[in-house]
């Protein structure tokens, strides 16, 4: 479920990325190729097609599966952990007052 929301979710921002990219790489000798994100994904599209957006998406690809995949389990486990321990936490408040509602009776 995680790597496969990742990949939507890469899928979705890799032109933007594509861009940003293009952007440091061409501010590297110090002079300004692109003059905003516009600029660049359009000369992309024009130099290189609409698949030149998604060029290096596969790399990414081999990264992000994991990664997510991994970050989804360790969030589940964590999200399990901490409502067991609320549950415990609840189970006590309950019994606490429950012997104070014992104490206090006349």
């Amino acid at each position: 479920m995680g790597s496969i929301s990742g990949c939507i979710a890469s899928s979705a921002s890799f032109p933007l990325e594509v861009a940003r990219k293009q952007m440091q790489v061409g501010s590297i000798g110090g002079r300004q190729v692109y003059h905003n994100v516009f600029h660049v994904l359009s000369s992309i599209v024009k130099e290189q097609g609409p698949g030149g957006l998604y060029r290096g998406l596969g790399a990414s690809y081999i990264k992000i599966i994991p990664a997510a995949g991994i970050s989804f389990m360790c969030y589940e486990a964590c999200k399990r952990v901490l409502v067991e321990e609320q549950e415990k936490v609840k189970a006590k408040v309950v019994e606490h007052e429950e012997l104070l509602a014992e104490e206090i009776k006349p």
